[in-house]
């Protein structure tokens, strides 16, 4: 890392506020060329022929094929209304008090046949504080919820319990299958194995595959109305340089148990509707049926969002049904009530600039 970091350093450039106001300092035409230069198309044409020559899965399945991607009648599960899908927000993001911290997630999931079905789940550090027994006790537990909660994971993993709570057969999850995070605690572990004995039939749509360096270069390669099976999870995770580690995530071992079984039978692939490329994740045992239906559900009328038109809709519901503004401002109304000083004191300071 610290040798990235000295590269970083010592090839950067220096641009006056002159260039920058003129011509961007040409910021704009060397991103361009970086992306259309020679190397990039010879990298390219390298991925292709990774691709073309790639070993079938066990079973003889071809890892690159070609789909018909927006063909409802391809899946009449979709109009029977037994798949849905299962999408979350952050409806307090993680508040960090001086007595403490809170989170709240908001989980939803529709159907074809059926409106937005959601939950609520919400944490505070109030039982750290009630449960202290003295000051050093209670900076000791505070700093342990510091550095040990992961909103995302907090998210992702209601999502799963939202999708095991459900009638549907068949899920859609709104970004991986299997969030890396998780399977590095025992509460995670459990909860996939879980999801993968209940007899659910489940796939992870990835919107963004742009901070996995695989998936990116994969995707140069990869034409309109192909699918491509890229690796499994545990290639992914065995990988000590994996590409893909959560931004703003400690990377953390993921447990043994998981490593070994499940995340062995896990496909990790890409797709391409149309100009767009997207990934996904799905179990081995569902692979061709999940990868029937989420094609033949794909939206090929949202230009740049051709995934499946059920992730759209339950996007736009959760945001729209957990605005994490309304609760902040509630929040803060509350605190200004109680007492002005509480409410500066409390308040991040730049709502004040």
């Amino acid at each position: 890392m610290s040798s990235m970091f000295r590269e970083l350093v010592k090839r950067s450039r220096r641009i006056s506020r002159d260039e920058f106001a003129t011509t961007f300092g040409g910021i704009a035409d060397d991103v361009v060329e970086m992306l259309d230069s020679e190397q990039a198309r010879q990298i390219t044409r390298e991925a292709r022929e990774a691709m073309e020559s790639s070993r079938s899965l066990p079973g003889g399945k071809p890892r690159l094929r070609q789909v018909e991607f927006g063909l409802f009648s391809n899946a009449p599960e979709l109009e029977q209304g037994q798949v849905a899908s299962v999408d979350g927000t952050l409806a307090l993001p993680l508040q960090m008090y001086s007595s403490g911290q809170a989170l709240c997630v908001g989980i939803g999931s529709i159907s074809h046949r059926r409106p937005l079905q959601n939950s609520l789940h919400y944490w505070s550090g109030r039982a750290y504080l009630d449960d202290s027994q003295d000051t050093n006790d209670f900076i000791a537990r505070q700093e342990q919820a510091l550095f040990g909660i992961s909103s995302t994971a907090y998210l992702r993993y209601f999502e799963v319990r939202h999708g095991l709570e459900l009638e549907e057969p068949y899920i859609f999850f709104d970004g991986t299958l299997v969030y890396e995070w998780l399977v590095a605690t025992q509460e995670g572990v459990d909860l996939y194995e879980s999801l993968f004995s209940s007899g659910k039939q489940c796939i992870g749509v990835m919107k963004n595959i742009k901070a996995n360096v695989v998936f990116s270069t994969f995707a140069r390669a990869l034409r309109t109305g192909e699918l491509f099976i890229v690796q499994t999870l545990y290639d992914h995770l065995s990988n000590s340089n994996a590409p893909n580690r959560n931004q703003g995530e400690s990377s953390r071992g993921t447990l043994s148990s998981f490593l070994n079984g499940d995340a062995t039978r896990i496909l990790r692939g890409i797709f391409k509707p149309r100009n767009k490329v997207f990934g996904f994740e799905v179990h081995e045992d569902h692979l061709e049926n999940m990868l029937r239906i989420m094609t033949a559900d794909c939206q090929m009328n949202h230009a740049g969002h051709e995934i499946p038109f059920l992730l759209n809709r339950v996007d736009e519901e959760v945001r729209r049904n957990f605005n994490s503004r309304i609760l902040q401002d509630r929040i803060a109304l509350r605190m200004a009530t109680q007492s002005e000083e509480l409410f500066f004191e409390e308040m991040d300071e730049r709502t004040f600039r």
